[in-house]
């Protein structure tokens, strides 16, 4: 089935995924303690939800994409943005600052999507109800966990 997928779309999903529950805290775990990608986390979440499977070899080829990308752009710039509050908390422009790096650094998980939607959209996905894409990048444990904190109060 050759399905393509809208970034916006995906993009709305996402934001609206990590403000239910606790998923924040369980995203930004898998991402800190487990070297996930949530992006992806979110994606295979999200194809899930749209009922299409992908493969385990498509998986990890948009795990490369993370990797590749996580490795260029995106680590080093979270490394920036901890060093300006390790260093400079108390200066002035602090808070400023953050805020232009946490924007910059939203754009770049924005290019993130967009890179992995293009990749996508190049496979050919199949229908399936229920698909379990997250079974080929997450353990059972932390699939349960990360359902779990979608409906979870946020505390």
């Amino acid at each position: 089935m050759n399905v393509q997928l809208n970034e916006q779309a995906f993009w709305t999903f996402s934001c609206d995924l990590y403000q239910q529950g606790c998923a924040q805290h369980t995203l930004l775990n898998l991402q800190n303690e487990q070297k996930k990608n949530i992006n992806l986390c979110l994606l295979l979440f999200y194809l899930e939800h749209l009922n299409l499977q992908l493969t385990e070899y498509e998986v990890t080829q948009l795990a490369a994409k993370c990797h590749d990308m996580d490795e260029q752009l995106l680590t080093p710039h979270r490394h920036i943005r901890q060093q300006l509050k390790l260093q400079f908390i108390k200066h002035p422009r602090y808070s400023e600052s953050r805020q232009q790096l946490l924007n910059s650094e939203l754009q770049l998980e924005r290019l993130q999507q967009s890179e992995l939607v293009q990749l996508v959209n190049k496979f050919t996905l199949s229908s399936k109800k229920p698909s379990n894409n997250l079974s080929f990048y997450l353990s059972d444990i932390q699939i349960k966990q990360l359902r779990a904190s979608l409906t979870d109060k946020k505390s």
